[in-house]
């Protein structure tokens, strides 16, 4: 298995000399001085009576990645002739990074090997490894890698407006930096909250921008090692959204009217083509141009719910308008009631630590999150003497409302609890049911950040199920059967920006078509109209089933074609009986790629354009 691919880690593996590598000695001094008898006996190398003339050193690499990778350092000791020398004494050291595994003396070929890595500082920069046997030492200089400082930002500013800028630093993994000092300052002398900032627990800063000076400002922010410049341009233009409002909600299948007006010292700006673009919906027309008092107007609708950013740009001016808004869906006609884990064990007097979480999901007729619907939640059987933690909860943007279901004292019959959700003020429900039972098992599904590649077309991404009983302690030899669902899937572009591959604006976000998971195209399920189910199972399992060893774990192994990352999320689902009673676990996940297939601007990843196609999610391909 190989790391989430970093793009630097395609460097070469060949031994690479040190420049400079060997040293002369200032004196001799006999290696017998510190090779006592018990490390000759040990080693099966005799002591050396020369003395280390020169020492080279190699790396397996003279690039380290900064994210935690390692370097092969091998010293090899000569004497006078160029002769390697055995069970000589070595010595390590670096001015910068760690050293482990070092050997303390030559093998019988002379050589001495160790590892070095970046350590926790993760800044870029060069390390000088230096080996030393007697008086004879040499060394080797390696580059460390892979840390990046981006901007994400805006790129207009109006002249005295204020914006909050944001920085971002991650090492070669793509693993955020915390506690990373970064300064920042303006070409233009405009105003900043702060001149040093310091990255939190997700590898972000943010500084307060205020456009005093007009012109094109480099702002230009330093971490150690890495820097980004980007351009932000000042305007004396005044270009804003007049309709709707910020973060106004706009019902799916619904147009509603984006106004914007263009002014320049005040005076409205007239027969300027402004152009309309949004992160989802459909801008239409997709341009108009500046009336008499300097405003343009396009209509904007989408028949997918999802939040969104709308863009709008004067055609052949710097100037530039964002407007977050949302699109919602208002009309509830299906509830799906699911429950993780649906075995727990009983709760004694005074606990409540045994529950579990029930996830009701709301949506409409064409499988849209209905958001801010009530929805209650009522025990219509509970020999258990359990408890909900709430009678009613409104779903958020993403149709879902959340409870906890708290276990009594008492066992129950398999799925003798009996819990309903339903939407408030309509005949909208789905029950489910649970069972509360002292052998119930828990399931835990875990992964890293490591991917691998089955071939050269297919990734391979591993998990971990454990499991465990009530109280905690592993359990072995229990069977998991496994499924793999689509739950959304993506349509559009990715654009390279700054470092990396990511989603360009034109992204939309769509449901499983397949709303009850039984693989086929029932009524009303096409919301798109091709005559086919999207976006079908395209991730596989390797094994539908699995079993725990004797600590209680097992591996789940899944591939998928690598143009399906990022355009695919799935549920991953492990269920185990035992006594009649069911438990079972989920983890929902987009699928990813591996970092090295998203860092080269100049060869794109197999999946730049969605193989479900670039438009609306009520649109084929």
């Amino acid at each position: 298995m190989k790391m989430l691919k970093w793009a630097l880690a395609a460097m070469t593996l060949s031994l690479v000399a040190a420049c400079g590598g060997g040293g002369k000695n200032a004196g001799i001094s006999p290696f017998n001085v510190n090779c006592t008898p018990a490390a000759s006996a040990a080693s099966g190398v005799a002591c050396s009576t020369s003395s280390a003339n020169s020492v080279d050193v190699l790396a397996s690499t003279v690039q380290v990645g900064s994210g935690g990778d390692t370097v092969t350092i091998t010293a090899v000791v000569k004497d006078s002739n160029n002769v390697a020398l055995g069970n000589a004494p070595v010595t390590f050291s670096t001015n910068t990074g760690n050293i482990t595994a070092a050997s303390a003396l030559t093998n019988a070929s002379g050589i001495a090997t160790a590892t070095f890595s970046a350590g926790a500082n993760r800044a870029n920069r060069q390390a000088t490894v230096s080996v030393k046997s007697g008086s004879a030492s040499g060394s080797v200089v390696l580059d460390i890698v892979g840390t990046v400082v981006s901007y994400s930002g805006v790129t207009t500013v109006r002249l005295n407006d204020t914006a909050t800028l944001p920085i971002k630093a991650v090492d070669s993994r793509g693993t955020p930096i915390s506690g990373f000092p970064i300064t920042v300052t303006s070409s233009l002398g405009n105003s900043l909250s702060s001149s040093s900032l310091t990255t939190d627990a997700l590898g972000t800063a943010a500084v307060v921008y205020t456009a005093t000076n007009s012109g094109a400002d480099t702002l230009t922010f330093s971490a150690p090692g890495s820097s980004v410049a980007p351009v932000i341009q000042i305007s004396a233009a005044d270009f804003t959204f007049v309709t709707p409002a910020l973060n106004t909600q706009i019902p799916v299948s619904t147009s509603r009217t984006v106004t914007v007006r263009y002014l320049s010292n005040n005076v409205p700006q007239v027969g300027k083509t402004v152009q309309f673009a949004a992160t989802a919906g459909v801008m239409t027309p997709p341009a108009a141009v500046t009336d008499a008092s300097g405003q343009a107007s396009v209509q904007i609708s989408s028949a997918t719910a999802s939040p969104a950013v709308i863009q709008a740009t004067v055609q052949g001016d710097s100037v530039q308008a964002t407007l977050p808004i949302a699109f919602v869906a208002l009309t509830p006609v299906r509830l799906v009631l699911q429950a993780s884990p649906t075995a727990i064990g009983p709760n004694p007097a005074g606990s409540s630590s045994q529950q579990s979480q029930l996830v009701a999901t709301v949506t409409d007729a064409i499988g849209n999150p209905v958001s801010g619907a009530t929805v209650t939640f009522t025990r219509l059987a509970d020999p258990s003497s359990g408890n909900l933690s709430q009678a009613s909860t409104v779903t958020g943007a993403n149709g879902q409302a959340t409870v906890q279901y708290i276990a009594g004292p008492l066992t129950t019959a398999a799925d003798g609890v009996v819990i309903r959700a339903a939407v408030l003020g309509t005949g909208i429900s789905h029950d489910i049911a649970l069972t509360v039972n002292q052998s119930a098992l828990f399931i835990l599904l875990s992964t890293g950040n490591t991917i691998s590649n089955l071939d050269e077309q297919t990734y391979k991404k591993d998990y971990v199920a454990y499991v465990t009983d009530s109280n905690g302690v592993a359990v072995p030899n229990i069977n998991l059967t496994l499924s793999l669902l689509p739950v959304g899937y993506l349509k559009g572009t990715l654009a390279f920006s700054g470092s990396s591959w990511g989603y360009s604006s034109d992204v939309s976000v769509c449901s499983n078509e397949d709303l009850d998971a039984d693989g086929f195209l029932d009524p009303g399920e096409d919301i798109n109209n091709s005559g086919r189910i999207e976006p079908g199972n395209v991730a596989a399992l390797m094994s539908s089933s699995a079993r725990t060893g004797t600590d209680g774990r097992t591996t789940i192994s899944f591939i998928y074609g690598e143009e399906y990352a990022p355009w695919l999320t799935v549920r991953l689902t492990a269920r185990a009986i035992v006594a009649g009673t069911e438990s079972s676990s989920s983890q929902t996940f987009l699928l990813s790629g591996s970092a090295a297939d998203f860092n080269s601007q100049t060869v794109p990843p197999a999946g730049q354009t969605s193989p479900f196609g670039v438009n609306d999610c009520a649109t084929p391909n």
